[in-house]
């Protein structure tokens, strides 16, 4: 899972020191999708790279750093990494043809198969466990190829590579690419799972994952890319983007966007994320009175685990009618470890610096603690903890997700079912391994339904990690 940010600058012929201004805007808008990304980060322009291990803030604290990148174009990332090898960390670039620096936030899951294309077709051999470095190799490897029967690079060269890809990739992936000498291309994946949106403010133009980076930069939002489509910009002088697209696009972006990975600011895909926790909050508060019934009379307070809740918690109040209270308090400077932490010892670690309690909140209390949705269990089982320790007398647990049962092969790190909570376990034994009264999960079929009446373009979600 990644953020992506990409500007272009649509006004000025001449590479100046008014570009670096491009860099800087990019910095502050991967500080406002920094929690899509938390282990790297790095920008790059038509000229040059830079990326380092660590946060944003931490990385970009010599202005010299940003006055270097000069461009017309600037492309950013902050990432989790699955493998902790600084070769994967992005953006990534090649000199052959030309020299390309990408941004790809995604998952390509076909990759034996584009290998063995890189291997018979270019002579090209990929041992790499970077997706989005065989991407790179294959865009790099057919615009040669299609440079054989061109002079120079243009649009129907551009068209031609971008639907190769979408014919040939198996995936998620919304890409950012900087081709020195000739432009700024944006792709997204004809499925649409991982979110693109696209932002302008004059003849300056933005791609973001999330909207709430036009909100920082002070940019109007034009619309989301859409499913398929590929968006170009050449250095031609005030020129206008050429559009391209794909036969076979359908929406079907992740459900779980709107359950955990967006702010809750932003609006993706025309779907506000605020607005989408409230209503499944309301369905999982009425989905605790068809089962619990009488027993919601006995809960005292609705503790939401962390800010993401906090919208869940005002639908489920809306059904249930029991007050919303502070039991948890965060520790902001700890990163988001519930997916993207590989080793156990060094989850439970986090886990338990991440969160501590408010002790007389939970002091001969009956709650019901609300998290956005129960993985592994670590993080539930410590927040239980907390609670039994400070006295309280019942707990409820529920999360606003489905039950998640299956990897996620679209960008959200989970390797192995065995390591989910859920594994071959029943709702009732979760409830016994996690130490609560009663535990409920939201129902992925009227999640879906919900949303798919709040926005009737998306034709469907990726739900694979909550169906088998």
């Amino acid at each position: 899972m990644s953020g992506i940010i990409g500007i272009f600058d649509n006004s000025i012929i001449e590479y100046d020191a008014f570009h670096s201004q491009l860099a800087n805007q990019v910095v502050d808008g991967l500080l406002s999708v920094q929690h899509r990304g938390q282990y790297s980060v790095g920008i790059a322009d038509e000229h040059m790279i830079y990326k380092k291990r660590g946060l944003v803030r931490d990385t970009f604290i010599d202005d010299n750093i940003l006055s270097a990148f000069t461009g017309r174009s600037c492309i950013g990332i902050v990432q989790y990494s699955t493998t902790r090898s600084y070769n994967d960390i992005q953006p990534l670039y090649t000199n052959f043809p030309r020299r390309i620096s990408i941004c790809h936030n995604g998952n390509i899951i076909n990759l034996d198969e584009v290998r063995d294309i890189l291997k018979n077709t270019y002579h090209m051999i990929f041992p790499t466990t970077s997706d989005s470095e065989v991407l790179l190799a294959l865009y790099s490897c057919k615009l040669h190829e299609l440079l054989q029967t061109q002079e120079k690079i243009n649009e129907i060269v551009i068209e031609k590579l971008s639907q190769y890809l979408q014919d040939i990739l198996h995936g998620s992936f919304c890409i950012l690419l900087t081709i020195h000498d000739y432009g700024f291309v944006v792709i997204r994946d004809k499925r649409g799972i991982r979110p693109l949106i696209w932002g302008k403010k004059d003849e300056t133009h933005i791609f973001a994952s999330e909207s709430v980076a036009m909100n920082v930069l002070d940019y109007d939002i034009v619309r989301d890319i859409y499913p398929g489509e590929t968006i170009l910009f050449t250095l031609q002088h005030n020129n206008t983007p050429r559009h391209f697209f794909t036969t076979t696009s359908i929406l079907s972006p992740c459900l779980y966007e709107y359950i955990y990975f967006a702010r809750v600011d932003s609006v993706i895909d025309n779907l506000s994320v605020l607005d989408a926790r409230v209503q499944i909050g309301k369905l999982l508060g009425e989905k605790m009175m068809k089962r619990w019934g009488g027993r919601c009379n006995m809960i005292d307070y609705i503790i939401p685990v962390s800010d993401t809740c906090s919208a869940f918690a005002n639908g489920i109040q809306t059904v249930i009618n029991k007050p919303i209270k502070q039991g948890l308090v965060k520790n902001q400077y700890i990163d988001r470890t519930s997916i993207i932490m590989q080793k156990e010892k060094v989850i439970d670690k986090q886990v338990k610096q991440k969160i501590c309690g408010i002790q007389h909140v939970f002091q001969d209390k009956t709650v019901l603690i609300l998290d956005d949705s129960i993985i592994r269990g670590n993080t539930s089982k410590h927040i239980i903890h907390i609670a039994r320790k400070f006295g309280c007398k019942k707990i409820f647990f529920a999360s606003c997700s489905p039950m998640i049962i299956e990897t996620n092969q679209y960008g959200i790190f989970i390797p192995t079912k065995e390591e989910l909570i859920s594994f071959e376990r029943t709702e009732h034994e979760i409830a016994k391994e996690l130490n609560v009264e009663f535990l409920i999960y939201n129902d992925l079929d009227s999640i879906v339904k919900e949303l798919k009446r709040m926005n009737s373009n998306i034709k469907d979600f990726e739900v694979s990690m909550f169906s088998s």
